[in-house]
C-alpha cells in the first residue's frame, strides 16, 4: 500500500494539504482498484480507507467512473515523469528519436503497476466498459500524441511532408503491445529482448518512411 502524507486536520485545509487529500485518496483508490478488483470497491470504503468524509471524496469525484479517470490520468503523468529524466536523448534524428520512444514503451510493459492496469482492463473490459474507454483515452492515446508530436516536430524541421503521423505512431505502439502480450503470455520477458524488438520494429517501419 502506498504510503501518503496526509493527515486530516481541523479547520480549512491549506493547500498543501488539499494537496495531500487528493494523493491521498488517489493513492489509495489506485491500491484497492489493483488489488480487489473494479467492481469489488465501493466509494464508502475508499474514503474510510484514505480517512476522508464521503463528503470530501463525492465533492472531488462524484462518481468511481469519475475517480478512476483521476487515477489513471495521476499515474500516467507519474509514469511520464520517470521518463521524461532521459528526455535530453529526444534530440537527433528522427530515427533516434522513434527509437527512444519504442524503448520507453518497452520499458512500460514490465512496471508492475502497469501490467496491474493492464489486468484489470482485461479482466473487466466487457463487463465496465467505462474502464476501457478511460485506457485508451487517458493511457493509449496520451502515448500515440506524443509519438506524433516529435513525427510533426521533425517532419518541420526537414521540411518532409508525412501524410498520417498518427497512423505511424500507432504501428509503433501497436506493434510493441501486441508482441508483448503474445510473447508475455507463454514466457518471461527479460528488457533485453523487448527493447531489441521495439528497436527493431521502428527500424522496419523507418525503411518504410517513403509511404508514410
Amino acid at each position: 500500500m502506498s504510503e501518503t502524507n496526509f493527515k486530516p486536520r481541523r479547520g480549512r485545509p491549506t493547500a498543501a494539504q488539499t494537496a495531500a487529500i487528493e494523493k491521498t485518496i488517489l493513492t489509495t483508490a489506485k491500491d484497492m482498484f489493483l488489488e480487489q478488483g473494479y467492481d469489488a470497491v465501493a466509494m464508502e470504503v475508499i474514503a474510510a480507507k484514505a480517512g476522508v468524509a464521503k463528503g470530501t471524496l463525492y465533492s472531488r469525484y462524484p462518481s468511481k467512473e469519475v475517480l478512476f479517470e483521476a487515477i489513471v490520468k495521476f499515474c500516467v503523468n507519474e509514469w511520464s515523469d520517470q521518463a521524461s529524466e532521459a528526455d535530453a536523448k529526444l534530440n537527433g534524428p528522427l530515427l533516434d528519436v522513434l527509437k527512444y520512444h519504442a524503448r520507453t514503451i518497452a520499458r512500460s510493459q514490465l512496471n508492475p503497476e502497469i501490467q496491474a492496469f493492464q489486468r484489470l482492463l482485461m479482466q473487466n473490459a466487457e463487463r465496465f466498459p467505462e474502464i476501457a474507454l478511460i485506457m485508451h483515452d487517458v493511457g493509449y492515446l496520451y502515448i500515440v500524441d506524443v509519438i506524433v508530436q516529435s513525427i510533426e516536430l521533425a517532419a518541420q524541421e526537414s521540411g518532409e511532408i508525412y501524410k498520417n503521423p498518427r497512423r505511424v505512431a500507432e504501428h509503433i505502439v501497436a506493434v510493441i503491445f501486441g508482441w508483448y502480450l503474445q510473447e508475455s503470455s507463454y514466457r518471461n520477458i527479460t528488457l533485453f529482448e523487448i527493447e531489441k524488438f521495439a528497436e527493431e520494429a521502428v527500424e522496419l517501419l523507418f525503411a518504410a518512411k517513403d509511404k508514410w
